[in-house]
């Protein structure tokens, strides 16, 4: 089935011939007035560029801008109060050719100038070009049935919406893999807080509240075994210690194990940055790194 809005044969003949020597204003009103139908200026530079089609030297296609002190006056004065389509119609009436949006944009930020308009934004009242239209004038069959599988259907609720409606103790998969379970129904004093991890939720069940500053972690690295005696807090900052040095552990005695090694590298790092005195001068400083034997002000430092 052919597209809707595909090239014809006389339409590209026509690019062919115009396109070299014609600015982009002048190929969007000629195409319009000789076809019926409005191309804008993407869809002629990307057909262009399909045909392998070039300016030819002295009609480039974005002509270079010099702003002058006399043309920065001009634009100053000129842009409050008009469009971007009124700023290039009188800028192509002055100086020769128009502007893009994007050189317009530039120049405002560049002279800190606005418009005061609605700039590219439709207007109050503006109509869309499909209104009153159906779907079989512009649309080809094939995609308007790809439009219609992603549609709202009547009563069907989406993304969040979902969630709403779903029973304490729905539970979900997050994308790290763990599970979550719905403990409330209804906006609470916390926002998202109608989910909680599940893990947490049982161990609190279990245990008690989880101590500040911990992970509950699942000790034979199995997010669905929920027995209690797998479920182990751990401080996160040995919890760091632990996935740094990559310490084995396979159930909660190993863990426990591990969280010791831990406690004894944070305790030895510690010890090796003990105040000791300096070998020159003998004087008691506070090291930066644990073989530091020299004493700042020795080495040059203060």
């Amino acid at each position: 089935m052919t597209r809707a809005n595909a090239w014809t044969h006389a339409e590209e003949a026509w690019l062919r011939e115009c396109y070299p020597t014609m600015r982009m204003d002048e190929l969007v009103e000629s195409h319009d007035a000789l076809f019926g139908t409005p191309r804008t200026p993407k869809a002629i530079s990307s057909r262009a560029k399909v045909l392998g089609l070039l300016k030819v030297d002295g009609y480039q296609r974005n002509p270079p801008i010099l702003w002058t002190p006399e043309r920065v006056a001009w634009f100053r004065s000129y842009v409050p109060g008009h469009s971007e389509t009124e700023i290039s119609a009188e800028h192509e009436r002055i100086y020769g050719f128009p502007l893009r949006s994007s050189q317009i944009g530039n120049a405002k930020t560049r002279f800190g100038v606005t418009s005061g308009t609605h700039g590219g934004r439709f207007e109050p009242g503006h109509d869309t070009w499909n209104k009153g239209r159906s779907w079989d004038e512009y649309l080809p069959l094939d995609s308007q049935e790809r439009c219609r599988a992603t549609q709202f259907k009547p009563g069907e609720l989406q993304g969040s919406a979902k969630l709403r409606h779903k029973p304490v103790g729905f539970e979900r998969v997050n994308k790290n893999g763990y599970i979550e379970i719905k403990v409330h129904d209804g906006l609470q004093d916390k926002p998202n807080d109608n989910f909680v991890l599940k893990h947490r939720l049982v161990y609190e069940q279990a245990h008690g509240e989880v101590p500040p500053g911990c992970n509950v972690v699942f000790a034979d690295h199995d997010k669905r075994n929920f027995d209690p005696d797998n479920l182990v807090a751990v401080p996160r900052h040995l919890w760091s210690i632990i996935v740094h040095r990559q310490l084995e552990y396979h159930d909660a005695e190993s863990l426990r194990v591990c969280m010791a090694i831990a406690e004894l590298d944070k305790a030895r790092f510690a010890a090796e940055l003990r105040p000791r005195e300096c070998k020159r001068c003998g004087a008691v400083f506070q090291p930066r790194y644990a073989h530091q034997r020299t004493c700042d002000g020795c080495l040059g430092r203060e």
